[in-house]
């Protein structure tokens, strides 16, 4: 079976490249559409050779561009552990097309179900929890870009710290037309705007995956002065962090929740009205039927009455906010 993919990622690894990208397919009038998971996320594929790291070899990535479509060959699925987007192939040809990148692209290729990278927030992931993972390729569009380099080790490593929905991330990168620039011009590393990332997870490598940033993508004006104008762009940053806590939230809340359950099945099981500790004191209190006043039918049917016994108070300003379930 033969696929098709944008390109998204050319990356440095182990002496050849990571070549990584979007599936697309075609309908009959050759129009472009995203291949999506269930979820909305787009599906990602990584061609890997037959080395032992699965690199591809520079002599066939140097002619794959990034945003070029690819077409891969005789497509076999070889899953490795996080790595579900691996795939083997017989060839790859980039002669098929050219995306032009901007806003309205990247956006459809967002991953917008992950509001953390990698399972956390750390710089790598265990090879033991590396398995709990279904994914190991993502596209992001962080807040706070800096690149920089590490000069706290025998050699210099250049790393790129950023923030998204709210946490904070400090990886490695791995992007070779990024780093041959930020090299020429340091500078570049604290001038980052309207920045999306291709974010991936190595492979093991002493008992780690480490993630990286396998490709910078730095749109310039001419590239996202079409792009739909969004009235609530002051509200995105907002929106992260309280989509973050938002998800803490609800995850405490359920635990809580569990939490309270198991006590009154241990309390009603012993005999128990109340526990004191020096920390706690929880008060049991068995089930039974109370009178609920319905203020909303008593004011439908005697109106008069109700606004007889209404007074007037004052309400701070407030908001409601909920999460939009799509």
């Amino acid at each position: 079976m033969d696929k098709y993919i944008i390109c998204l990622a050319n990356s440095y690894k182990h002496g050849g490249r990571c070549i990584a990208g979007i599936e697309i397919t075609f309908d009959a009038n050759g129009k472009p559409f995203i291949v999506r998971h269930p979820d909305g996320r787009p599906v990602w594929l990584r061609p890997v050779s037959d080395s032992p790291d699965g690199s591809i070899p520079n002599e066939i990535a140097k002619d794959i561009k990034l945003f070029s479509v690819i077409k891969v060959t005789d497509v076999v699925p070889c899953p490795n552990k996080a790595h579900v987007e691996d795939i083997k192939y017989s060839q790859l040809e980039s002669r098929h097309g050219y995306f032009t990148p901007n806003d309205n692209l990247l956006q459809l290729c967002l991953d917008k179900k992950h509001q953390n990278i990698f399972y956390f927030q750390g710089k790598a992931v265990s090879a033991q929890m590396v398995e709990r993972l279904d994914y190991s390729l993502m596209l992001i569009k962080p807040d706070d870009v800096e690149a920089y380099i590490d000069e706290n080790r025998e050699k210099s490593k250049y790393r790129m710290k950023f923030s998204y929905y709210g946490s904070h991330y400090d990886f490695s990168i791995t992007d070779p037309e990024f780093l041959e620039a930020f090299k020429t011009n340091p500078e570049l590393g604290s001038n980052l705007k309207n920045v999306y990332l291709s974010l991936s997870l190595g492979m093991e490598f002493e008992g780690f995956h480490f993630k990286l940033v396998a490709t910078v993508i730095q749109l310039e004006d001419s590239m996202i002065e079409f792009a739909k104008e969004d009235p609530n762009d002051w509200f995105i940053t907002y929106e992260r962090v309280m989509i973050n806590l938002i998800g803490k939230k609800k995850a405490i809340e359920e635990q809580i929740a569990a939490l309270r359950t198991d006590l009154i099945n241990q309390m009603e099981r012993r005999g128990l009205e109340k526990v004191h500790t020096n920390e706690l004191t929880v008060s049991y209190t068995p089930a039974r039927t109370v009178m609920q006043f319905d203020s909303k039918a008593f004011r439908s049917e005697n109106e008069a009455l109700y606004m007889q016994y209404c007074k007037p108070h004052e309400k701070e300003a407030s908001i409601f906010v909920r999460r939009n379930q799509t």
